[in-house]
């Protein structure tokens, strides 16, 4: 069996499955567009390449983490729930 039939599959099935994990957090995400560009416009200001993208994920995911917890944040009428914890620490690298 050739290696592309078995990487075809599965890189299908992982692409499948990671965008229905996006399309349940768009609702959050949508809803909270404004609140996210107002948080990289004063957070962000004047940082460039590598630190400013960072600057934008940090942003995004504070708020729609918060919006997943309290939907009345942004407005949003349904997100996923949270992720489990792993047992503690903070959920950074």
């Amino acid at each position: 069996m050739s290696r592309m039939t078995v990487v075809g599959p599965l890189a299908a099935a992982l692409l499948f499955a990671v965008g229905i994990d996006v399309a349940r957090g768009a609702p959050c995400a949508t809803a909270c567009k404004d609140e996210i560009s107002a948080c990289v416009g004063s957070d962000c200001a004047g940082l460039v390449k590598r630190s400013l993208r960072h600057c934008k994920r940090r942003c995004k995911k504070s708020i729609v983490h918060d919006c997943f917890d309290d939907l009345s944040v942004c407005g949003a009428t349904s997100a996923r729930p949270p992720k489990p914890g792993t047992g503690g620490g903070t959920g950074g690298w």
